[in-house]
């Protein structure tokens, strides 16, 4: 009976020791846990933050590369359109050879807007705009649009005894695969009952 009494106590030792045990290792698991949770997040942050930042640098290169490119596009395109207006200028002092003989353009827009035709034994410019689509002029243009001031388009070719609104033409040529726009905005008069005169208001590259 004594000894049943004393391993009923010491049972009970071992039991609370054991508990105690227990406790100790869960307590020492959640800590594990713990540190591995935020040890988990310090690493995933650290992703998070390098992947932002990666995608960022990405960003900024790409903005870099379009603005660089589209920088150089623009200085391209000043350079050609200078090339022209020295074109221009030559032609203007120089005169064309057309069918044996030299013709003074006389202004520079004929260069833009207008051809050389033969009438018989005549020589005369012709503007674009009175013939067929995608008629070149002297200098290669070609028309892309026309329209008046509320922004209603035509067609070609207009016809030739009619006065219309004052109207902006766009010629376009492409250079070394730069379209170079040239625009002109016109008007109207009629000066006879047979004849409707038509002068440049202004002209400018675009």
């Amino acid at each position: 009976m004594k000894n049943r009494y004393f391993s009923l106590i010491r049972s009970k030792k071992l039991n609370r020791k054991k508990s105690k045990s227990d406790n100790k290792i869960t307590k020492n698991n959640k800590r594990n846990v713990g540190a591995s949770l935020v040890y988990v997040l310090v690493v995933l942050s650290i992703i998070s933050a390098f992947s932002i930042n990666f995608v960022y640098y990405v960003q900024q290169k790409k903005d870099m590369v379009f603005l660089k490119s589209h920088k150089e596009n623009k200085i391209e395109k000043k350079i050609l359109v200078q090339m022209e207006n020295k074109n221009v200028e030559k032609i203007l002092e120089r005169g064309i050879n057309f069918d044996g003989n030299l013709i003074l353009m006389g202004k520079k827009e004929r260069y833009f807007d207008s051809i050389l035709k033969k009438d018989g034994k005549n020589i005369e410019f012709k503007n674009l705009i009175f013939l067929v689509k995608d008629t070149e002029s002297i200098g290669n243009y070609r028309i892309k649009s026309i329209s008046d001031e509320n922004n209603n388009e035509y067609s070609l070719p207009l016809e030739e005894n009619k006065v219309y609104s004052e109207l902006k033409i766009v010629f376009a040529r492409k250079i070394l695969g730069e379209e170079i726009l040239f625009q002109e905005k016109v008007g109207f008069r009629r000066g006879s009952p047979l004849e409707v005169e038509m002068r440049v208001v202004e002209s400018e590259f675009l």
